[in-house]
């Protein structure tokens, strides 16, 4: 028995996640509606595609009240992607694929990050199952599923726990408790420096849009580094230039990286916190 390799390229959901985080990309920066255009060619009403993406939603998506319930759901949903135009859903694909990297960078819109990816992954090669195909991977894929399925309903369940109890409080309370989080979120980023906002914006801005991301970082680490110099030259306590020599060396490499994550972009902003606490430090 083989297995089935997984490909993005014939993945309906992953594509469709690209294509939506595309859509937000050019929404924030743009009037092109490029992104949109394609998703309501490709996935408009009674196409084959459409019907794939429904049935993935329906598999990630279902909650179900015990495991062999979900089982049987995942059977059904395999049973109605059988059913499908095969055919049609070949050439819709094809064309999508190529439209897709007519107006983008396949490569980079790939390279953006999908929370669900690993499920749609297993969900793509569930719907690719064939009786001559690996078993245990078969199994595998299922596992990955039930997880996220059982384990969204035990959030839910416990959301809904959580909200029950603030409901039950008094209108008073639940006006101070909302008056609290609003606090705290205004006094954790009220005192971010320019730098560091403007870091968050190309990162809220292009977060599904890695080239974009990689070039401002790429610009922004240099002048750190020229900045932490400096600094080292004003320095006189020997332990303090070595621990800031070390540092501007420690600044990553955006080349070596394939996607931009919140860890990067939290490092950078306390790398800015360092260089405005040095400058304050020797005014």
């Amino acid at each position: 028995m083989k297995k089935i390799k997984h490909s993005k390229y014939k993945n309906t959901g992953i594509l469709f996640e690209m294509l939506v985080r595309k859509l937000t990309s050019e929404t924030l920066t743009s009037d092109k509606t490029i992104a949109l255009d394609i998703i309501k060619k490709y996935f408009g009403k009674n196409t084959e595609l459409a019907k794939e993406l429904q049935l993935y939603n329906s598999v990630l998506k279902e909650q179900h009240k015990s495991e062999a319930r979900a089982l049987d759901y995942i059977a059904e949903a395999q049973k109605a992607y059988r059913k499908l135009n095969q055919s049609a859903l070949r050439r819709q694909k094809y064309n999508l694929v190529k439209e897709i990297q007519e107006n983008f960078s396949f490569d980079s819109l790939s390279n953006a990050r999908i929370p669900n990816y690993k499920v749609l992954a297993s969900t793509y090669l569930l719907f690719e199952y064939a009786d001559q195909a690996s078993v245990k991977q078969l199994a595998q894929c299922k596992d990955v599923i039930l997880e996220h399925t059982l384990k969204d309903l035990v959030k839910q369940t416990e959301t809904d726990e959580l909200y029950e109890e603030f409901r039950k409080q008094t209108k008073d309370t639940r006006l101070l408790t909302y008056k609290l989080l609003v606090d705290k979120f205004n006094n954790k980023y009220t005192n971010l420096s320019e730098a560091q906002k403007n870091l968050l914006k190309q990162y809220i801005t292009h977060v599904n849009d890695t080239d974009s991301l990689k070039s401002y970082i790429k610009t922004e680490i240099p002048k750190i580094k020229r900045q932490l110099k400096e600094h080292v030259a004003k320095t006189a306590d020997d332990v303090a230039r070595i621990k800031i020599e070390n540092l501007a060396e420690m600044l990553c490499n955006v080349e070596n990286m394939k996607v931009i994550k919140e860890s990067h972009v939290l490092s950078l902003l306390r790398y800015f916190d360092l260089v405005d606490e040095l400058n304050r430090v020797h005014q």
